[in-house]
């Protein structure tokens, strides 16, 4: 039997032991470089980008306005007028009593016309147009109060003061359309017979004297009503709507080249110069109240 002093002092060496080895186990734990503890989690911070800086443009400076010089004109010299100036000067004077030392042209230039009218049409006449455009020069003479225009051809020798052209009220006609004459596939020249009264077949023109004298009618112009001539000559155009006619030169007066369409009456002096060919040893005939 096992006294209480030995089962105290048994006791008291198993506490030692217990404790010295629970000792022993916790600092093994702290320096074992192996032991892994569990670690805490931890939120990961959020990266905001930061913007790339860019350079904000400043206020655009306004430039200041520059005064543009306009050009100087290049001076430039009135032409001389043609030579018949002084004769239109001289003119003035004598037909109207206009001081001749007061005369001077004030502007001189040249210039183009689409026929022989030199830009200044006398009313109800027809000019050449086969030799379009017409070159020549134009001038205005003044006396510093009046003005007075001119027309002249490229060598001169036609001149035409365009205030004697005496205006017309008339309509403007253009026979060529109205006649449907560009239609034609021919023309005839025809010639009285004073003894009949009938017209007879003269010559049939060419398909160019042809295309001449459609041109030629082929222009606005005043013509109006003027009783009838009788007249020597007459043209017949052959059309897709039967035969045209167009009269011309009265016995009244054979010097002159009126003529006569649709009862409207004009002027063509450039005709004589197309049919004048088809009248070779065919004189104009002689008549009993004129003599050529």
């Amino acid at each position: 039997m096992k006294s209480p002093l030995r089962t105290a002092l048994i006791l008291t060496a198993a506490i030692t032991l217990i404790a010295i080895a629970v000792s022993c186990s916790s600092n093994g734990s702290d320096d074992d470089p192996t032991a892994t503890t569990p670690a805490l989690a931890t939120a990961r911070p959020t990266i905001t980008p930061v913007p790339t800086a860019t350079n904000t443009p400043g206020p655009t400076a306004t430039p200041e306005l520059t005064a543009t010089p306009s050009p100087t004109p290049t001076p430039t010299s009135t032409p001389n007028p043609p030579d018949s100036h002084v004769n239109e000067m001289g003119r003035l004077f004598a037909e109207k009593g206009i001081d001749f030392s007061t005369l001077f042209v004030q502007t001189a230039g040249a210039a183009k016309w689409p026929s022989a009218a030199l830009g200044c049409p006398e009313p109800g006449t027809f000019y050449d147009t086969s030799e379009a455009p017409y070159s020549g020069f134009y001038y205005i003479i003044s006396n510093g109060s009046a003005t007075w225009e001119y027309h002249a051809n490229a060598d001169d020798s036609v001149v035409v003061r365009c205030d004697e052209r005496t205006p017309s009220n008339a309509p403007l006609v253009n026979i060529t359309e109205q006649a449907n004459l560009a239609d034609s596939t021919n023309l005839t020249l025809m010639r009285r017979d004073f003894s009949t009264g009938n017209f007879e077949v003269n010559r049939e023109m060419t398909a160019d004297d042809m295309e001449r004298v459609i041109a030629l009618f082929n222009q606005d112009s005043g013509i109006s009503y003027v009783a009838p001539c009788t007249t020597i000559f007459r043209l017949d155009f052959v059309t897709s709507n039967g035969t045209r006619e167009i009269e011309f030169i009265c016995e009244e007066n054979y010097k002159a080249f009126d003529i006569y369409w649709n009862e409207l009456h004009g002027t063509a002096p450039i005709l004589g110069y197309i049919i004048g060919s088809y009248l070779t040893g065919n004189p104009i005939p002689q008549l009993p109240t004129e003599t050529p």
